[in-house]
């Protein structure tokens, strides 16, 4: 019983963790357009961790499904921040240079 537990519980954070990334990486081009961008990253942010709720709630129902998936929300915007930091001091790239719509300016100055 206890594994069947354990696999559920790892089950729910993958998919929470998952589709809370996902929605905000399919919402964050909107969202930067609109929305000034120190509120636009916290209100993604805030983002993930609603939809990670609201999913772990959609698959256990109950408050604990809850908390898993809004800690999984949070998590996941963690984990994509620490991934981009990492990736940026290995390759000496700025990543927050690539993600701007100069972008195309800057790689037609470099060539």
């Amino acid at each position: 019983m206890e594994d069947l537990i354990k696999l559920f519980d790892a089950k729910t954070i993958l998919v929470c963790s998952f589709v809370s990334w996902g929605l905000v990486q399919a919402v964050k081009p909107i969202v930067k357009r609109f929305v000034p961008d120190g509120f636009a990253k916290s209100s993604l942010r805030l983002l993930a961790i609603l939809v990670g709720a609201g999913v772990g709630f959609g698959l256990e129902s109950s408050a604990d499904g809850a908390g898993v998936g809004a800690a999984c929300g949070a998590m996941s915007t963690f984990t994509v921040a620490l991934i981009k930091k990492l990736v940026s001091s290995k390759a000496k790239v700025d990543l927050k240079e690539l993600e701007s719509d100069d972008a195309e300016k800057t790689v037609e100055e470099d060539v």
